[in-house]
């Protein structure tokens, strides 16, 4: 009867893993058709002055008056972590506790912010 209940119980682990495996994949799918579909950035010169103003506006509150985070990650060294086509993206449609920025902050303004913080490694 043990051999029974332990072979139900492998079985059934089994079978909530493979779930989770093709949800998790599904999900892939979803963020990689999302990125390929999202509007590409827009093609402008850095304004550091500017993007520092930008900043000052929309992100100082959390990330700090040096990027140095505060309710948000640090953004001191981000342009080693994230191109500035991926903070682009995040900055448009935010992530965790982050919110969107794309209908507050000019398409040109989040691309011109994104270059500055790419800047930072």
């Amino acid at each position: 009867m043990l051999k029974w209940t332990m072979a139900l119980l492998c079985g059934i682990a089994c079978v909530v893993g493979i779930s989770v495996l093709f949800i998790q994949v599904n999900n892939h799918q979803g963020e990689i058709q999302q990125a390929a579909t999202a509007p590409a950035m827009p093609d402008a010169p850095l304004n550091a002055q500017a993007a520092e103003a930008i900043y000052k506006q929309s992100c100082i509150a959390c990330h700090g008056t040096d990027l140095e985070g505060k309710m948000g990650p640090n953004l001191q060294k981000v342009g080693g972590k994230l191109s500035d086509q991926q903070l682009y993206k995040l900055i448009q449609s935010g992530r965790g506790g982050m919110p969107a920025f794309k209908g507050t902050i000019k398409d040109e303004e989040i691309a011109n912010l994104a270059r500055w913080l790419a800047e930072k490694k």
